[in-house]
């Protein structure tokens, strides 16, 4: 089953944003950045949603946690989620481990759309394509020429 991760300080966008993704899958939700860092530690999840801006551990650091080595979720795609409309935030968050970067007030269905997409392309590449069975059809006799 697919697993989303949604990380914002905020309980009220939190929870729409929860329940928005909901039916791509099982989404745990994170008060923060350092409660998000230990359930990041603990378990495989299939996306990330991460808003920048919080108290104690900020975006930025779990940003920074992803994109260490040997990370469990390393390879798990994230989308941040941000008021803040700085270029250097942006380029900072991208150049990290972000995939997509949206403002607030995130359009709620552009947000799923892309989740959507996103879980669709890492399942289809975590699938492997079964290999084509060798055929075993027998030829077709040689018919007799009628004269």
């Amino acid at each position: 089953m697919t697993c989303i991760l949604v990380i914002d300080d905020d309980t009220a966008i939190r929870g729409m944003f929860a329940r928005a993704l909901r039916p791509l899958g099982d989404v745990e939700e994170a008060n923060g950045g350092a409660p998000a860092l230990r359930r990041l530690a603990a378990r495989k999840f299939d996306l990330v949603v991460l808003d920048l801006h919080m108290p104690v551990v900020d975006g930025f650091s779990v940003l920074e946690s992803l994109s260490a080595k040997g990370a469990l979720n390393r390879d798990t795609p994230v989308f941040v989620v941000t008021a803040d409309e700085s270029q250097q935030a942006r380029i900072r968050a991208l150049r990290r481990h972000a995939i997509f970067l949206l403002s607030k007030p995130v359009n709620l269905a552009m947000l799923v759309s892309l989740a959507e997409s996103s879980l669709k392309k890492a399942a289809s590449r975590a699938t492997p394509i079964p290999d084509k069975p060798a055929s075993r059809a027998t030829p077709i006799p040689d018919r007799p020429k009628k004269d």
